[in-house]
């Protein structure tokens, strides 16, 4: 009985070590994009953070599953992936222009944004660039 009770103690205390509450705050999905706003909540020391996480398919495969995404984990990041996505609105129009900034890339081939995760890519027209933004600018990062 007393073996039971010390394993049940250790148990506890394992659990204990790495408990944390996740909530989504908001999502959406915007073309090909499927975003998520999450608080987490580290209950050992009660430090509370926030993230953005937006997932796509690799464009250059249609037969696996190969992700690419976004991670933004702070206040900094998403002004300055807001400011980068604007900034980029300004040359999608432009045929004869090509633009980079982050992992954002205009070409003079196309309209399109074009997000780069490393080898992994995913496109967005306009229109849905004008709504990632207007989501960005709703969510809570810190």
């Amino acid at each position: 009985m007393k073996k039971l009770l010390v394993f049940l103690f250790l148990i506890q205390s394992f659990v204990g070590f790495s408990q944390t509450i996740k909530k989504k705050l908001s999502d959406k999905k915007i073309f090909n994009l499927i975003c998520e706003n999450t608080m987490k909540v580290d209950l050992t020391n009660s430090d509370t953070s926030y993230y953005i996480f937006c997932a796509f398919q690799n464009m250059n495969y249609s037969q696996i599953i190969d992700l690419g995404s976004v991670y933004i984990n702070s206040r900094y990041s998403l002004d300055k992936t807001i400011n980068e996505l604007k900034e980029c609105l300004k040359y999608m129009d432009e045929k004869s222009i090509s633009y980079s900034i982050g992992s954002f890339q205009i070409y003079d081939f196309s309209n399109n944004l074009y997000i780069n995760d490393k080898s992994k890519y995913t496109t967005l027209t306009k229109k849905h660039v004008l709504t990632w933004i207007e989501w960005l600018e709703s969510c809570i990062v810190k």
